[in-house]
């Protein structure tokens, strides 16, 4: 069974590129956990801005991630071949754009345009608050991992819903709170807060009563702070809330609370729901 790092550490330099064989424990449904794909594609960006930028510039390449747009074109099939194709696109004073295209049988199968940047001087600081829950992580059962109904990436996570149910519990409400953990040391801090904030299922399938496929469109996630500040030991928080939704579409946004009560990001994403 192959960890999240392991997963990331098989990337290989070929050519212009990338390559790698993402394990077949790391699918969800048709494809791949789509954090994996992302973290994969921010790896071949940082690799591409130090082959880019040359001596002198390398310290760019270890810019701190902000934010970054994913758009999930096509399915890419667990223990398959892809190739990844990423470019340094600007960088300006403080901020550097690059871009990753994740391609599956010479198609593009996931795109990704990252922002990297420098801290900046500002009087400017805000948090989000985490919302006060009376439930203990430690007593709450935690989603088990069933080989042939749950996805396989599941088996590397954990999640404990304090807010919600389990998805296809025909619940009431478009929201959840998850606790959520990744136990693996072999991924850096950012690795594992772009895992941790795509972790969780969209709390619509909590409101269905019998099983229904639904993917992510696209995603946007934004980075506040330092993920190294992140207590990977303890347990995260991802709050959720589908705000709007129609015609098999929905809109939703997520918060990422460290044990500390920090807002580590905050993402949206466009989900087709198929029931």
């Amino acid at each position: 069974m192959s960890s999240f790092g392991e997963a990331l550490k098989s990337l290989r330099r070929e050519g212009d590129g990338w390559s790698v064989v993402v394990p077949k424990a790391w699918g969800n449904g048709r494809t791949v956990f789509g954090g994996l794909q992302v973290a994969l594609s921010v790896r071949a960006m940082r690799g591409a801005l130090e082959h880019t930028l040359g001596p002198g510039k390398g310290d760019l390449a270890a810019l701190p991630l902000r934010s970054l747009q994913t758009t999930f074109v096509a399915p890419v099939p667990a223990g398959t071949p892809v190739e990844l194709h990423a470019e340094f696109l600007r960088s300006g004073r403080s901020a550097t754009h690059a871009r990753c295209d994740l391609l599956h049988d010479g198609a593009v199968a996931c795109t990704t345009v990252a922002v990297f940047g420098a801290a900046r001087p500002s009087r400017i600081a805000l948090d989000i608050p985490r919302p006060g829950l009376a439930a203990d992580p430690e007593s709450l059962q935690e989603l088990p991992y069933i080989p042939g109904i749950t996805p396989e990436f599941l088996q590397h996570l954990k999640l404990r819903w304090a807010v919600g149910r389990f998805p296809y519990s025909g619940h009431d409400e478009p929201h959840s709170s998850i606790y959520a953990r990744l136990p693996d040391p072999l991924c850096s801090a950012e690795d594992a807060l772009i895992a941790l904030a795509d972790s969780i299922p969209t709390p619509a399938l909590s409101m269905l009563d019998q099983p229904a496929p639904a993917t992510s469109m696209n995603w946007m996630l934004e980075l506040i702070g330092d993920p190294g500040l992140l207590d990977r030991e303890r347990w995260s928080l991802i709050g959720t809330d589908v705000r709007a939704g129609a015609e098999g579409y929905l809109s939703q946004t997520s918060i990422l609370w460290g044990p500390d009560g920090h807002a580590f990001s905050v993402s949206h994403q466009s989900v087709a729901i198929f029931g």
